[in-house]
């Protein structure tokens, strides 16, 4: 197989590895719904949840983005710098395609790892939020 075929290869593989990554991540934005339980007013309402979204970041340590976009386009964006990084290291090797393919599979697979941590730091927090508003008479799901 000449280079230039092995080249256009890598770079195949590794935008199909960003893909499956992003597919896996696409999830990310979670939401709940809060239904008051006890008569409270839309005004009360707000007030709390602002009280108990402040309380679950200071016990998790993590403050939700104000945007509730997937992760995935971390993932992508991390692939694209490694593809960039990549391909200047592959130009001062001679093989820029091969260079760009590795660079992009590790800064997207470094962009998907960082995602799931995210997750997890989101689910603590989801769960303390909860656990506050359902004190105060709230259903939450």
């Amino acid at each position: 197989m000449n280079e230039k075929k092995r080249n256009q290869q890598s770079i195949v593989t590794t935008i199909a590895i960003a893909i499956a990554i992003v597919t896996i991540n696409a999830d990310s934005a979670m939401t709940q719904q809060v239904y008051p339980q006890s008569g409270q007013s839309p005004q009360q309402q707000q007030r709390d949840e602002n009280q108990c979204s402040s309380w679950a970041t200071q016990q998790t340590g993590y403050q939700p983005p104000l945007s509730s976009k997937s992760g995935g386009g971390r993932v992508l964006r991390d692939a694209a710098r490694g593809a960039g990084i990549g391909a200047v290291a592959g130009l001062l090797g001679g093989d820029i395609g091969t260079g760009a393919a590795i660079g992009g599979a590790v800064g997207g697979i470094s962009g998907g790892i960082r995602d799931h941590d995210e997750k997890e730091q989101r689910k603590d927090f989801d769960r303390a939020f909860a656990a506050c508003m359902e004190g105060r008479g709230y259903s939450v799901k």
